[in-house]
């Protein structure tokens, strides 16, 4: 199975759903959906373990943990590498949340380095993702709590972040939990904390020798998501001008569709409508500036940017909120294709091969208010 020749590489990411290992194990696991997974494969179990997994009568996913017991080593030793490698870009790792979550998404996009490239998904590549989706879900979380609630994180050692995990129901999954032991959670979370010693995991050395394109890809990879969560929350505020204006009616199915990206979450005041053009722009350019570039090419620096004209964009306050909508709407637009077209760049370590155009752009979010949009501004 294969992408049409000349697809997006960003396109790719997004929609593509039935990639395997070099093992021939499910890179999505049980999110793989049901046409590409055979009937017997994922293995599931009781949870032995206490606290909120038992408590949740989910199962676990063995076959997953017979995976990530089998490649420990390499596992450890690539995290501790992408947190090192991260560091030195950064100048420093604190950590804070926004570093665990960045070092989480080096992790997450490691399979399609492999993949995007036409290269076999090792392993080992395969089982860090599935791992750092969960500790990316943390840091999302925690940073939910530092907006909406304006917590303040304590230092972020093991422990405290193992303690996170359980509270934050990080450990539980809509259908599965999580399969680690708290052991092997205590060490891939103290890897990703402290870091470990460089070198003798043979099979993590081409990984390392690739440093600057994995750190530049990762970083597109990271950015891409936080813009994406932008551009999302930025057509959040038109849709409530146009239901203020028209009625909850014009816009229910846009508002219900699922979160971008989807295991992002929705912030926002209770009447989103009722906030003046120039506090939005304010709030959204906060959100813009969690993007940090750290690409050794610089390539994720236009992605930042972008995010903050997505930002800009929505600071008009011209006073009928329909047209305003439209407008915002079709500059929003243009800057997401340009966002995209950086990101492409980014991902391939060269110029984005092919036009951004509306179709591309749509296809990039879960529901595109286009339609609604053209069918505001015909007569």
């Amino acid at each position: 199975m294969s992408s049409a020749p000349g697809t997006l590489w960003v396109v790719r990411m997004v929609e593509e759903r039935f990639h395997r290992d070099d093992e021939g194990r499910p890179l999505r696991e049980g999110r793989t959906p049901r046409e590409y997974l055979a009937s017997d494969e994922i293995e599931y179990r009781p949870c032995p373990y206490p606290g909120s997994r038992q408590a949740s009568g989910r199962p676990m996913n063995v076959s997953a943990l017979r995976q990530t017991s089998v490649h420990w080593d390499e596992i450890v030793e690539s995290l501790g590498f992408l947190r090192t490698a991260y560091a030195e870009a950064r100048g420093g790792y604190g950590p804070d949340v926004m570093d665990l979550w960045r070092v989480s998404q080096l992790g997450s996009a490691l399979p399609w380095f492999f993949v995007l490239a036409g290269e076999p998904l090792p392993g080992y590549a395969a089982a860090l993702s599935k791992a750092t989706l969960g500790t990316g879900i943390l840091a999302q979380r925690l940073l939910l709590k530092m907006l909406a609630e304006a917590w303040a994180p304590p230092p972020l050692t093991t422990p405290t972040l193992v303690g996170l995990a359980e509270s934050t129901g990080t450990l539980v999954g809509e259908t599965e939990v999580c399969s680690a032991s708290d052991k092997m959670i205590a060490r891939f979370v103290d890897a990703l904390v402290a870091g470990v010693p460089a070198g003798g995991v043979a099979a993590v050395d081409p990984l390392i020798a690739a440093r600057d394109r994995v750190l530049g890809f990762g970083a597109s990879y990271a950015a891409f998501k936080l813009a994406m969560w932008l551009y999302y929350q930025a057509r959040r505020f038109l849709y409530a001008d146009i239901a203020a204006a028209r009625g909850p009616g014009a816009v229910r199915a846009l508002v219900e569709a699922p979160c971008e990206p989807p295991d992002f979450f929705v912030i926002e005041p209770p009447d989103p409508a009722a906030v003046p053009p120039a506090l939005r722009a304010a709030w959204l350019d906060q959100l813009a500036n969690l993007i940090v570039p750290f690409a050794p090419d610089g390539s994720d620096r236009a992605v930042r940017d972008g995010a903050r004209r997505i930002a800009a964009a929505t600071a008009d306050d011209a006073p009928d909120p329909i047209a305003r909508a439209i407008a915002a709407f079709a500059r929003l637009d243009a800057i997401w294709g340009d966002i995209v077209a950086a990101v492409e760049a980014g991902l391939r370590g060269a110029p984005c091969p092919a036009a951004i155009d509306a179709a591309t752009r749509d296809r990039l979010v879960v529901t595109s208010p286009r339609a609604m949009f053209a069918a505001l501004v015909a007569p």
